[in-house]
């Protein structure tokens, strides 16, 4: 059983986490929160705004697991930019490892006849999410991948040969 899983039972069974574990919990919680962007700010609460309706523990443990890689990243630091310097842009390779992936997740949602809202729901994923990826202006984790192409019935191959 994966610490997930473990968590969320204990969260369900009631009384499985002291108030002193939990007033923990919340302050590292709100201190993750309060570093993310705006679009990982509002992927993170359309996914808990979906907790209530999830009916399976499967259906939770996917969402809690989308959550945990929304605030597991590392902090975003602003430093202030010179006149000149341009925007940071990913690498040649990268950029098209990335433009490729966003294509093909696109063609295989079309193929599939889904709406960006409806892999969303399938993958477990935020459509703000699969909106930014099928643009090409977010490049996906191994994991992101995986849901998507479970929720589409193919390999995580298809979308990235290097696998």
């Amino acid at each position: 059983m994966s610490t997930t899983r473990e968590t969320i039972t204990a969260v369900r069974s009631d009384g499985g986490i002291s108030h002193a574990a939990l007033t923990m919990a919340l302050a590292i919680l709100v201190e993750r929160i309060a570093r993310l962007p705006k679009d990982d700010w509002d992927d993170l609460f359309e996914l808990a705004k979906e907790i209530p309706n999830t009916e399976s523990l499967d259906e939770r443990e996917s969402i809690v697991t989308t959550m945990l890689e929304i605030l597991e990243q590392a902090p975003v630091r602003v430093t202030p930019l010179r006149e000149q310097a341009a925007e940071t842009e990913p690498g040649p390779t990268l950029q098209k490892w990335i433009d490729y992936v966003s294509d093909k997740i696109r063609a295989y949602r079309k193929t599939a006849g889904l709406t960006q809202e409806e892999l969303a729901e399938k993958s477990g994923l935020p459509q703000s999410h699969i909106s930014r990826l099928e643009s090409g202006k977010h490049s996906p984790s191994r994991l992101t991948l995986e849901k998507l192409g479970a929720a589409l019935g193919v390999s995580v191959r298809e979308f990235d040969p290097s696998v």
